[in-house]
């Protein structure tokens, strides 16, 4: 006699497909298991209809789907649906995307993963969608008239400066290039350190202390992590502090590492001290 299903078993071998079983209680292989399938579909089975391979009707294409099961996928993305009455899966659907943006969608296309050609760049935006974007970040669009995306746009930008930039750059978030040089240099500069690089040198910065600096160092980049792209050799201030010409706080480095090591000052600051004292016991004074 065979052994009777248990609604545990059952519940494994629908959950192994993703399938989530609401059926409590199992009674035998007629009964009607109820599910949800992993698209969110809600419907039911018998247990001989499912060893067989059989499985939701409405992803195989099998039966029509109710405007109000559309209207309810589209709301699971914030898309708000137009039309009123579902016909078939090649029917257009009209919608409004999140971002505002009013198109036409077939199911087929929206199971797909498909989604508001505008939003995806697939569409050529309007002057008017274009200028509201400028205007969202404080900018004044000069252009009138829209061609495409390799089109220079005039505008003048929050701080003044009158610039031209592609729709192209303009999403990938490009702004006014005045502005960026501004906030990368002088006191805005992340790497601002109170103006000290116009600072003159002390009074024997010279060649003959460059020479003995390279001299000691045996004419080579003293930076173990050197690229080796470039044999110009430079005299580095460890401090950055271009008054402080002692010998404990110049160090050779090729022309490449002179220039990275204007970037994360301290960890270089402490890595050509860590340097000079294994090399020659030199202990700078903080």
């Amino acid at each position: 006699m065979a052994k009777k299903l248990t609604i545990e078993f059952i519940r494994e071998c629908f959950e192994n497909y993703s399938y989530d079983l609401s059926t409590k209680v199992y009674i035998n292989v007629n009964q009607k298991l109820e599910y949800i399938c992993p698209n969110g579909h809600r419907h039911s089975i018998t247990w001989r209809h499912w060893k067989r391979g059989q499985r939701c009707p409405y992803c195989a294409g099998l039966v029509k789907l109710t405007i109000e099961f559309v209207r309810e996928s589209f709301e699971k993305y914030d898309y708000i649906l137009l039309t009123k009455v579902y016909t078939h899966a090649k029917s257009k659907l009209e919608y409004i995307c999140p971002n505002g943006h009013r198109h036409f969608i077939s199911w087929d296309s929206w199971k797909q993963g498909i989604r508001c050609p505008t939003c995806d760049g697939q569409t050529k935006p309007t002057i008017k969608f274009i200028r509201d974007s400028f205007k969202n970040d404080n900018y004044n669009l000069l252009t009138k008239k829209y061609e495409n995306n390799r089109q220079k746009l005039e505008y003048i930008c929050p701080e003044g400066h009158k610039h031209s930039i592609t729709w192209s750059n303009w999403k990938k978030g490009n702004r006014c290039p005045t502005c960026s040089i501004i906030n990368q240099t002088g006191c805005n500069s992340p790497n601002w350190k109170g103006g000290i690089s116009k600072e003159p040198y002390c009074q024997d910065w010279g060649k003959d202390l460059k020479e003995f600096v390279k001299e000691r160092d045996g004419y080579k980049c003293m930076n173990p992590d050197c690229w080796g792209k470039d044999k110009t050799l430079s005299v580095h201030h460890i401090n950055y502090n271009k008054k402080s010409c002692g010998a404990e706080n110049l160090i050779t480095v090729c022309r490449s590492c002179n220039a990275r090591a204007n970037f994360d000052r301290e960890w270089y600051e402490y890595w050509y001290k860590a340097i000079l004292y294994r090399r020659y016991n030199y202990k700078i004074k903080e």
